[in-house]
């Protein structure tokens, strides 16, 4: 019995698949690095944006801006992050998986709407506003 038990741990080992490391050759990327889900470069005019990705491992996101200085802004297994806040500027958002240390890399670019477009807007929606108040009260009035 101990016998058959040590012939079919052996037969196991020999047929096992050896692990991702061992099979990569140098300056191959890693099978199962986390990628982003978008190719091209993010863009937003509110300062917010959705990073998605996919990874079989804990990830690390660092985020980097035009000044050069890096942040951690996620550690963890999801698979989404959503950030708000960003300022003016082309920022560098860098995914790495925590077991294998590679992963992925992808730009964003951040372009806020103007001052005097914004205040238009504004305006605009005050001027409806006050039309659709003006036209409740004047039926207001008649019923």
């Amino acid at each position: 019995m101990a016998l058959l038990a040590i012939a079919l741990m052996a037969f196991a080992l020999l047929i096992a698949p050896f692990p991702a490391a061992a099979q990569q050759s140098p300056g191959e990327a890693w099978p199962d690095a986390p990628t982003f889900s978008e190719t091209g470069p993010l863009t937003s005019d509110t300062g917010q944006v959705t990073f998605e990705w996919q990874a079989f491992e804990p990830t690390r996101l660092t985020i980097t801006g035009d000044n050069g200085r890096s942040r951690p802004i996620y550690r963890g297994k999801g698979d989404r992050l959503f950030v708000s806040g960003l300022a003016d500027g082309d920022y560098r958002a860098e995914l790495v998986g925590e077991d294998s240390g590679t992963g992925d890399t992808i730009m964003v670019e951040v372009r806020h709407q103007s001052l005097t477009r914004a205040l238009l807007l504004t305006l605009l929606g005050g001027v409806v506003f006050l039309m659709v108040l003006a036209i409740i009260l004047r039926g207001a009035r008649r019923g």
